[in-house]
């Protein structure tokens, strides 16, 4: 072959593979009920799925542990120190499991000060737990101070973070005040307690008493406990600089989409991602900015899990799926190695040419919509390996086209002909 022929064809590559599939949906044994996620590393992954718990060693060969529960958390300390709950542990990187504090062990979440493996906190209903040995054994803290004075309440913890001070941690709580037993009536709140002194004490931050907005619920203090981020009302998510004193919205989500899953920043302060509904967001600045990546809409994004700022796994399930046929919503764990699903630097949000529209770029089918194309919509479509799949036709100016039924999960690119050399338009096929 000519250097000049070969130029062409490497060119051609090149313009239809802007970005090598950066990640992956990763082939489980079943495809529902995930949930909670960790992985020790890129081998070592851990999910909650259906009938229990679902481990690999290798990245591909998963089996499900003999121990009985579908665990709602997942949490390691290191690479060998991990629970599913308090009172079950694993010393050995979760090969095996066993019953620790049966007593006073059932307790969760838990967060233990980064570069402990002895010193933690977990939550109870009603009380934060402090473990020193490890897990082993949990003491109950001293209670939170009232809220209401003169009436009956209930504080209900729900998410609790120490960054790298064992002393300084987080602890956010549904706040109960209780008007009437008879007939039941309560005025709920929502903020957060902060203890200095390892849980000794705690103090109210009471801005949820009076700002519905704020109402903080996920909780992430990636390196120390002074810049944190905590998940507000209203689809928001807050960050302080100064311990918890003051809280400035960095993230809103779109309109029409209020639900925030989980937000982690896994290595520092300036990045990190925010699991909403049907999308993903990332920062790279510590909040000022966001980019976004869409997901089709009869998939959600639930939980997530990422090693570095970069290399993450991430839980999902359908929401459409349901039927007479399927009787349950089919789930899908992916990979991600770039920190957005691959997704090129100048392609995160906007597609290319403007009359081209992915509506769901990520989904069990795509659609696309078109407009204003006097020769008839013409596309071809190729896999991630660049080999041509399939190819698609209508003679109408414009309308909406729907692909991908029964083709294979993986990464596809979508490319017009006759316009030019447009970028190709990035999808994902999960089944």
């Amino acid at each position: 072959m000519s250097r000049l022929k070969l130029t062409a064809v490497l060119a051609f590559v090149l313009s239809i593979l802007p970005v090598f599939a950066s990640w992956e949906i990763l082939d489980m044994p079943t495809d529902r009920g995930f949930g909670a996620i960790w992985a020790i590393n890129e081998q070592t992954i851990f999910v909650s799925g259906h009938h229990g718990l679902w481990k690999t060693f290798d990245g591909a060969n998963w089996e499900l542990d003999t121990i009985w529960i579908q665990p709602p958390f997942i949490y390691f300390t290191d690479d060998t120190l991990g629970f599913l709950k308090g009172s079950i542990l694993t010393i050995d990187g979760g090969k095996t499991w066993q019953k620790g504090d049966t007593v006073n062990g059932n307790v969760g979440p838990l967060s233990f000060p980064q570069g402990q493996s002895l010193i933690g906190y977990g939550l109870g209903l009603y009380d934060v737990r402090m473990t020193t040995d490890g897990g082993w054994h949990w003491n109950e803290l001293p209670s939170f101070p009232d809220v209401y004075p003169g009436f009956d309440e209930e504080i209900l913890p729900r998410k609790i973070w120490f960054a790298r001070d064992p002393d300084t941690g987080y602890v956010t709580a549904d706040l109960l005040k209780i008007l009437s037993h008879d007939p039941f009536d309560v005025e709920p709140h929502y903020s957060f307690f902060k203890t200095t002194d390892g849980g000794q004490t705690w103090i109210l931050n009471e801005e949820g008493l009076w700002n519905d907005d704020f109402s903080p619920y996920l909780v992430d203090f990636p390196e120390n406990a002074s810049v944190g981020y905590m998940k507000g009302g209203g689809g928001k998510v807050f960050k302080t600089t100064d311990g918890g004193e003051t809280w400035d919205t960095v993230f809103r989500t779109p309109e029409g989409y209020p639900n925030i899953y989980d937000i982690s920043f896994p290595e520092s302060d300036q990045v990190g991602y925010v699991l909403n509904d049907t999308m993903i967001h990332k920062t790279t600045d510590g909040g000022k900015t966001w980019r976004t990546f869409g997901l089709g809409q009869d998939t959600v994004f639930l939980r997530c899990h990422f090693l570095n700022d970069s290399v993450g796994f991430i839980s999902g399930t359908g929401t459409t799926a349901y039927n007479s046929l399927n009787p349950y919503t089919p789930g899908f764990v992916m990979k991600t190695t770039d920190g957005l699903l691959g997704i090129a630097e100048n392609d995160w949000v906007d597609v290319e040419p403007e009359n081209l529209q992915v509506i769901s770029p990520i989904g069990r089918k795509v659609v696309l919509r078109y407009s204003n194309q006097a020769q008839g919509f013409h596309v071809q479509v190729f896999n991630a390996l660049g080999r041509r799949v399939d190819e698609l036709h209508s003679s109408q100016t414009s309308g909406i086209v729907t692909w991908g039924e029964g083709e294979p999960s993986g990464v596809y690119f979508i490319r017009p002909v006759g316009a030019g050399n447009p970028r190709p338009l990035r999808v994902v096929l999960v089944r």
